[in-house]
């Protein structure tokens, strides 16, 4: 937002100054422009702090099984599961290997199987929504940003018309503050809009990629440390 403001009076200095519209602006308009500043701060405190975390979990994923398939197919894993503390699959691993050592007489083969991949798609989900915690707010902010600057510019444009009609003139001095107001208002909307919507998708794009990874995960090492659910 803060970046197409600038655009705005990059673009303008030679005839007016953002900063002074923004001003001189009435107290809704304000409110307008304050309310989209904090929904877009949000948004990239969201999208900085998601991104880092899927970082360090994709790269702690990595090297977690890379070490895991090193291994022989019953050596004990805790250690590993301990040196990468920021692993999704670690955690998913361990998830299992508990159900793996409560049920392992407590029926056939088979059964153990499932109720131990049971448990990890239980792990996996809870760890999922870890994951996805505050992204719904990139979502809400892609929606209604473009309404709540679009409300702001509908404003601004009564407000031109009100001014035409209290002075009784159409010229441009009268006119144009409004204006002004209200496309301020349109571009603050898209700006906080736009990245919101481009950060949900790749954010999302990345939680899909975990889940994929997780269930693939989940039929690997149980395949391990079972030798599959038949056999």
């Amino acid at each position: 937002m803060f970046f197409a403001l600038w655009l705005l009076q990059w673009g303008g200095a030679s005839r007016a100054s953002v900063p002074a519209l923004i001003a001189s602006s009435g107290p809704f308009a304000k409110a307008v422009l304050g309310v989209l500043a904090i929904m877009s701060i949000y948004s990239w405190a969201v999208i900085w702090n998601r991104s880092s975390l899927y970082g360090r979990v994709r790269k702690a994923d990595q090297h977690f099984l890379r070490a895991f398939r090193r291994m022989p197919p019953q050596a004990d894993f805790r250690l590993v599961c301990d040196q990468h503390p920021n692993s999704l699959l670690a955690r998913v691993a361990m998830s299992g290997q508990k159900a793996l050592e409560q049920h392992s007489g407590a029926g056939s083969k088979s059964d153990v199987y499932e109720m131990a991949q049971r448990s990890m798609d239980r792990s996996a989900n809870e760890e999922a929504a870890v994951l996805e915690r505050h992204i719904g707010f990139l979502a809400t902010t892609g929606s209604v940003s473009p309404f709540i600057g679009l409300m702001g510019t509908v404003w601004g444009v009564m407000t031109a018309f009100l001014n035409i009609g209290a002075q009784g003139s159409a010229s441009l001095v009268v006119v144009a503050p409004g204006i002004a107001e209200a496309l301020i208002a349109t571009v603050a909307g898209l700006a906080a809009a736009i990245p919101a919507v481009v950060g949900y998708n790749h954010l999302l794009g990345k939680l899909r990629d975990f889940t994929n990874v997780t269930t693939q995960f989940a039929t690997e090492f149980l395949d391990r440390r079972t030798g599959g659910p038949t056999s």
